[in-house]
Formats: structure tokens, sequence, C-alpha cells
């Protein structure tokens, strides 16, 4: 049976995100590259705008989301360390 681990990002107090620590190496690689990826890509959206045209709380919704899925990225790395460092240790 696969071994899972909560997302830092869990708002509650009981866990309902997890990844799956057994999954293959290319695919939390890949989940990671594609939420750090989209971060990227939203903070050079912020970096082009005029703050003074945002809007009450558009940039802390936008800071918040960038947030959970650097830490969503940031736990799948987490994940694939851990599971290099069964395969081949020491490395």
């Amino acid at each position: 049976m696969a071994d899972y681990c909560p997302l830092q990002g869990n708002l509650s107090t009981t866990p309902t995100l997890y990844i799956d620590t057994e999954a293959k190496a290319s695919a939390l690689l890949e989940n990671a590259k594609y939420r750090i990826n989209t971060v990227r890509n939203m903070l050079n959206s912020v970096s082009c705008l005029c703050v003074k045209d945002a809007e009450g709380h558009d940039l802390e919704h936008f800071a918040s989301a960038a947030h959970l899925l650097l830490q969503d990225g940031c736990d799948a790395l987490d994940a694939l360390g851990w599971k290099l460092d069964r395969v081949a240790p020491g490395l």
C-alpha cells in the first residue's frame, strides 16, 4: 500500500490532501515543476502590473494562491528527495 504524506498547505485540523510518496520520481518531479512554473508565471504577470491599479485584496489573493502552489511544489520535491534517499542513500 502506498505511503501518503499530508501537504503542508492543508488548512484543516485533519489533513485532506496528500502526496503519494511511492509515486514514480518522474511524477513527483513533474508535479513539482508544474506548480513552481505556475507560480513563476503568476509572479511574472504581477511584476508587469501597475500596483496602483490593483483593487482591494487583489494582491493578497494572488500572493495566497502563489504561496499555496509553491508550498505544494516544495512538498512534492521533499517527497522526491525522500524517494531518492531510499534508492541511493548518501548521494
